[in-house]
């Protein structure tokens, strides 16, 4: 990691209170700012030397908790919300439109490592679903076509996120 890359890392610590109750919170930025969307062990060894934890203490809540990662993430996750409403409002359809549009099933990422798409629990947009959220976006009212329009956009460069 370089020194520009470490400062921004170490600003986030601080910025987000550099205490260990605090790891959750910026464990969760730190993924957030990674450009491949996981906790390297650079930064979990950081983490750890800035919070006066071991590295396997950091590693343990890592891996405790799904929505942290240890391993590169696609660049866009999109996940499906499967709540009842949504259920009810066809989001098995939006992971069918995904998985056509995207050649893939539903928890793998494409061979050119820019999407993946998961279900996951209720998203908090239950008037507008079914709904893709990717970070911290919700895309709702979602149809085979919007759903090829956003894909499309984000591989040209078009985020919408």
């Amino acid at each position: 990691m370089d020194i520009r890359e470490k400062e921004e890392k170490l600003r986030i610590i601080r910025q987000n209170g550099g205490k260990q109750e605090n790891i959750l919170e910026i464990l969760i930025n730190l993924q957030f700012d990674s450009k491949e969307g996981y906790i390297d062990e650079e930064t979990a060894a950081l983490v750890a030397e800035e919070l006066h934890m071991t590295e396997s203490r950091v590693y343990e809540i890592i891996s405790f908790y799904a929505m942290l990662k240890e391993k590169p993430q696609a660049n866009y996750v999109l996940k499906i919300c499967n709540s009842s409403p949504c259920h009810f409002s066809r989001s098995e359809e939006v992971c069918l439109s995904l998985e056509k549009k995207l050649g893939v099933p539903i928890g793998k990422t494409t061979d050119d490592g820019l999407f993946a798409y998961h279900y996951i629990p209720c998203v908090g947009a239950c008037d507008i679903g079914p709904v893709i959220k990717i970070k911290d976006t919700v895309i709702g009212n979602l149809d085979d076509e919007k759903i090829s329009a956003l894909i499309d956009d984000l591989r040209s460069g078009k985020e919408r996120v």
